[in-house]
C-alpha cells in the first residue's frame, strides 16, 4: 500500500489494517534511493507476505539494507532475525535496548504474559538478533536520501523509540511506534515497564515538533496535520486525564 512517494505500507495485524499476521504491527517500507529501510519487522509470523507485498511496488527483499526497530515488543521486532538472515540488513535500534535484543531476553519484553493472554500462539518464541547500529538519543543515521534522528520515547515500554524521518525535499514524518497513533491514542498495557508520566513526559517532548506525517505502529497513519494528533494527547495529559487506548 503507497502512503507517499517513498513510503509504503507492507504489513499491518488486527490493530490496523488486519492484512497480515494479527498480531503485527505496521510494517512501513521506505525507498531511501540506496535501498529499502524497514521500520518494524512485525512478529516474524508473516515474512512472506511481507516480501510479497513488498515486490507488489517492485522491490524485493534483497533491497532492504536496514531495519529500524521503534522498540522491542514481539508484535514489532519478531520479525527482524529472519529478515536480516534473509537480507543481510543491518538491524537498529536504541543503544540500551541492544543487549535485551541479542541475549532474546522474553521476560525483559513481557512475552510469557502477553502468550498466556493469547496475542500470540502458545509456541511463539522470541528469536534473538543481532544489533548492528546502536542510536543514543538524540543521534542521527543517514540512509541514502533520508536521516534519521533516534528520540527516546519511554512510556509505552522502557526502550520505546521515535525516529524523525527527514530529506532535503518532502514533509518531516514522525516514525512514532507506540508512543503516540492517529487521534491522539497511546497503547496503555499492563506490563512491568509501562509508564503513564513517562509516556506524558515523552508525548509532551514530541510537541515541539511540527511534523507533516505521522507513522504509528498501529492504525491509520497521518498524511498531514501530524502535530495535531500530539497535541491532542498532550492537551489531554496536561488535564490530569488519560487519552484513549488502542484496541
Amino acid at each position: 500500500m503507497k502512503i507517499s512517494r517513498d513510503i509504503y505500507l507492507i504489513g499491518s495485524g488486527q490493530l490496523g489494517f488486519d492484512w497480515t499476521h494479527p498480531a503485527d504491527c505496521n510494517v512501513y517500507a521506505v525507498n531511501t534511493g540506496e535501498g529499502v529501510a524497514l521500520i518494524d519487522s512485525g512478529t516474524g509470523l508473516s515474512v512472506d507476505q511481507l516480501a510479497d507485498n513488498l515486490e507488489e511496488h517492485q522491490f524485493n527483499m534483497a533491497d532492504v539494507t536496514h531495519i529500524l526497530l521503534t522498540h522491542l515488543h514481539a508484535d514489532h521486532s519478531g520479525g527482524a532475525a529472519e529478515i536480516a538472515r534473509r537480507t543481510g540488513a543491518q538491524v537498529v535500534l536504541l543503544d540500551e535496548a541492544a543487549s535485551v535484543l541479542e541475549a532474546g531476553d522474553e521476560q525483559a519484553i513481557d512475552l510469557p504474559q502477553a502468550r498466556m493472554a493469547g496475542f500470540y500462539p502458545a509456541d511463539y518464541r522470541w528469536t534473538p538478533c543481532k544489533a548492528d547500529i546502536r542510536l543514543q538519543d538524540g543521534e542521527q543515521l543517514t540512509i541514502g536520501r533520508y536521516s534519521f534522528t533516534a528520540m527516546h520515547t519511554p512510556g509505552h515500554s522502557r526502550y520505546d523509540t521515535c525516529y524523525v524521518m527527514e530529506a532535503e525535499r518532502g514533509p518531516l514524518v514522525l516514525i512514532s511506534g507506540d508512543t503516540i497513533m492517529y487521534g491522539g491514542k497511546i497503547s496503555m498495557l499492563s506490563t512491568h515497564d509501562f509508564s503513564v508520566s513517562a509516556l506524558a513526559s515523552s508525548i509532551e517532548r514530541l510537541t515541539a515538533m511540527e511534523p507533516e506525517m505521522l507513522l504509528p505502529g498501529h492504525g491509520q497513519p497521518a498524511l498531514s496535520r501530524a502535530a495535531e494528533h500530539i497535541r491532542t494527547a498532550s492537551r489531554i495529559f496536561g488535564t490530569l486525564g488519560i487519552p484513549p487506548t488502542i484496541g
